[in-house]
């Protein structure tokens, strides 16, 4: 933990707790000055987080809420990676720490599949939500690059528990995309069923 993290962590911790914040929304809203003030931070994460794993896109664990409420990640994503599109099925914040992300966002049409709603280049410094509660769960984010993109993720439950799902547009479906702990504190979304 850094300072900048543990002031975050206490900031996530009292928007979860305060019962006037009524909805998912206003709770991101509160959470976001300590998230700027962590990416504004001359150190605002440990060192390793920022580092990919085996070349390739992680979560690095940095904060697991011990009543399962929310965690912290750090993502990376090397330049020229993409998440695919998913959906988070619960709230989440997001901060970009280093580089930036190209992400698109989708609408859920009445017969399921994901439709391109938004696209929006990420810097260094910005904050934005994921709030599946109105309508704001489904994207996917690539590094168009120069160099590797690392940014901070909020998000909720744990990461075992993250209600998460690939759309597979081959098959016009949605999968579960679990997240899975490849090493220690390091998280990869794998999709399942996809060869199915």
């Amino acid at each position: 933990m850094t300072a900048a993290l543990d002031r975050l962590v206490a900031d996530v911790e009292a928007a979860l707790a305060d019962p006037s914040l009524g909805d998912d929304r206003s709770r991101a809203e509160a959470m976001v000055p300590a998230l700027r003030a962590l990416l504004a931070d001359a150190e605002p994460v440990p060192s390793w987080a920022e580092e990919p794993f085996e070349g390739g896109a992680v979560g690095n664990l940095v904060y697991a809420d011990p009543d399962g409420r929310f965690h912290v990640l750090t993502v990376v994503f090397p330049e020229g990676t993409s998440s695919g599109v998913h959906f988070h099925g619960c709230w989440g914040v997001i901060g970009y720490l280093r580089g930036g992300d190209e992400e698109t966002r989708f609408t859920e049409g009445a017969d399921g599949a994901p439709s391109e709603s938004s696209r929006h280049i990420w810097h260094q410094g910005d904050v934005t939500y994921l709030l599946p509660e109105v309508g704001e769960g489904w994207h996917r984010v690539r590094n168009p690059g120069p160099g590797t993109g690392v940014s901070v993720h909020v998000l909720c439950r744990t990461p075992a528990e993250h209600p998460h799902r690939y759309w597979d547009r081959t098959n016009a479906r949605a999968l579960e995309f679990p997240f899975v702990e490849v090493a220690r504190d390091r998280w990869v979304a794998r999709v399942e069923g996809l060869d199915g």
